[in-house]
């Protein structure tokens, strides 16, 4: 989704942002998903199976046209739904705030959420959803309040509540607003550039990672890297001292044994919660044998080794498939 801001304001192109803010019952997507609909009618990513963005699509060429934010609901929790509304069936109820941004120059919202990303941290918001001051409220990032139009003091007082619909006293008048996070951009590496990267590096940048390749073999990383966000031309240790400390996961698929130790020995002092390791488990434990002690502790209740899930198949491709998986339920939070 920035990807897709920064490319249609580079083009001249105003645009809609699109942020689910609540959500009630059941839902194809939840609280802090994304959308982006440019003036053109070209749209990235979606808060529905298809069957809510017709509706989504009108109203942002409203916003667009008004250069207003708007609040939209969309309730598929009734029976009225299935005959003469969206016929989901899903059952749930969704609070959808679009805000439109202008072609070019500063934005609040659209400027916090890049600098989030740079920063790797997750954006904080606190805003009204309905009257006069709809999708105005505060964002918080990095310890910094940042004020996003006209904000309300009264929902300065949000910020460390937990994520939901919230109605609060302004001015006198109780308004209904929400408390949303936006999670930073998983960041993905992989060292090794073998047969497996060119499929992963695809599924992992369809689901919105951000994958930095390292190797010190520049043929490799030529052949089976050069859709990658990042590529790093060094041996394994060396570019590990090279990454920022923000790398959520890391898989080492070199497919030498020396690159493989080297690797396992340069990220057991580091943090990053997931790490994968290509190979058998004969293969694995040779490995592990030959770090020391204190190397193994560190690494144990972090390595997935034989990494991925054990989806079946065989090759490259199924490989890449079995990493992917294991990667979106850690990353989700649902190993």
């Amino acid at each position: 989704m920035l990807a897709s801001i920064r490319d249609l304001r580079a083009r001249g192109e105003a645009l809609a942002l699109c942020l689910v803010a609540a959500t009630t019952g059941s839902t194809y997507r939840k609280a802090g998903a994304l959308a982006v609909i440019g003036a053109s009618g070209v749209r990235h990513g979606v808060i529905s199976g298809g069957c809510l963005e017709s509706g989504l699509e009108a109203a942002a060429a409203q916003a667009l046209a008004a250069r207003a934010p708007r609040s939209v609901v969309f309730d598929t929790q009734g029976d009225d739904d299935l005959l003469f509304g969206s016929a989901s069936g899903c059952r749930g109820r969704m609070h959808v705030l679009i805000v439109p941004v202008p072609a070019s120059g500063p934005h609040a919202l659209c400027d916090a959420m890049q600098s989030a990303d740079r920063e790797h941290q997750a954006l904080r918001l606190a805003v009204l959803l309905d009257g006069p001051q709809v999708a105005q409220g505060w964002a918080w990032l990095s310890g910094q309040s940042i004020a996003l139009g006209n904000a309300p003091l009264e929902l300065r007082a949000l910020e460390a509540l937990a994520q939901g619909e919230r109605r609060v006293s302004i001015q006198g008048a109780m308004r209904a607003c929400a408390v949303i996070e936006l999670p930073p951009c998983p960041r993905l590496l992989l060292i090794g550039a073998g047969p497996e990267a060119p499929v992963l590096i695809r599924i992992s940048q369809q689901m919105g990672w951000y994958v930095t390749v390292l190797d010190h073999r520049d043929a490799l990383l030529e052949a089976n890297a050069s859709l990658a966000d990042a590529r790093l031309t060094a041996r394994p240790a060396a570019g590990l001292a090279q990454c920022a400390a923000t790398v959520d996961a890391c898989v080492i698929m070199t497919h030498s044994a020396a690159n493989d130790l080297e690797s396992l020995r340069a990220l057991a002092p580091r943090a990053e919660g997931y790490v994968g390791l290509l190979g058998p488990p004969t293969r694995r434990d040779e490995l592990l044998h030959q770090l020391d002690a204190g190397q193994r502790t560190r690494l144990a209740p972090r390595l997935r080794a034989p990494v991925g899930l054990h989806l079946g198949g065989h090759g490259p491709e199924a490989l890449a498939l079995s990493i992917a998986a294991q990667l979106q339920a850690y990353l989700a939070g649902a190993e």
